[in-house]
């Protein structure tokens, strides 16, 4: 999608953009010698020298290039092109106040799984997600990414797809597990638990070292980093349905993964007694 996109250069909204589509400027190549003949000399002149800088931005995996001049509300475009260099990513903490650390990370990438545990492997999470092209989360502009930046004081320099705007922009809204629901994306055995649950179920891990309990855990984390793929398919298809590019620029739906782990029932009867939830 990004070699048909001008609304990234100086002087190109969305209406300039549509213009040139509608009179056949439809890549980069096109505008090379066709641009001014759609838009003004002064537009045509100020957008030119970019799209060299695109084209070399594009070759050299740097997503953040165009999540940086992008509109906010356009920024799904990098997906298409990084996708295959996407780090879908969730956490957990144990709460949402100052002072408060995660438990448990994981990161799905498309074909495997990483998972992290606080006290085993969580000091390599920070380290690993610099290798991705695209960061990919839901609502982890305000949470996840700050979180992590905050407890091992770094700044991730790629670019980030927070998936909560781009669903936003389809009609979906009301939080992960809600959407999740609506687009018929199943669960399996952690049906029913939420953030909170999470909270509690590294609290029994603490109190036990119980595997199974750090086990539903990680099922729990790992089902919502892995849905996130589907979710960043549907919006994204459903995005690229409003431009004229979509018959070639639709993304296949991803496989169901089988992650490997697995919710222990008496685990998750164990939380309930003790926490009388």
């Amino acid at each position: 999608m990004l070699e048909h996109t001008f609304c990234h250069l100086p002087g190109i909204g969305a209406c300039s953009e549509k213009k040139l589509w509608k009179a056949g400027v439809r890549t980069w190549e096109d505008a090379r010698s066709r641009m001014a003949g759609v838009l003004s000399p002064g537009r045509a002149n100020l957008a030119a020298p970019l799209l060299a800088e695109s084209r070399a931005a594009l070759a050299e995996g740097d997503a953040r290039w165009f999540q940086d001049r992008l509109p906010s509300d356009e920024a799904w475009r990098v997906y298409p092109d990084f996708c295959g260099r996407a780090a879908f990513l969730d956490i957990e903490t144990t709460g949402l106040n100052h002072g408060d650390c995660i438990t448990t990370a994981s990161i799905w990438d498309g074909e495997r799984l990483h998972t992290y545990v606080r006290g085993r492997n969580l000091d390599r999470l920070a380290e690993d997600l610099m290798g991705y092209g695209l960061l990919v989360s839901y609502n982890g502009r305000t949470f996840d990414v700050p979180f992590i930046e905050a407890e091992f004081d770094v700044r991730f320099p790629q670019a980030h797809l927070d998936l909560r705007y781009p669903l936003k922009a389809v009609g979906l809204t009301g939080g992960l597990k809600r959407i999740e629901h609506a687009l018929g994306i199943g669960r399996g055995d952690v049906t029913g638990m939420d953030g909170y649950f999470a909270v509690l179920l590294w609290r029994e891990y603490e109190d036990s070292g119980d595997p199974r309990v750090l086990e539903t855990l990680l099922a729990y984390n790992a089902a919502d980093a892995a849905n996130l793929e589907r979710l960043a398919v549907h919006a994204v298809n459903a995005l690229l349905a409003k431009t004229p590019f979509a018959a070639a620029r639709t993304l296949p739906v991803p496989r169901t993964p089988d992650l490997g782990l697995a919710a222990h029932q008496s685990a998750v009867e164990r939380v309930r007694r003790r926490f009388g939830i």
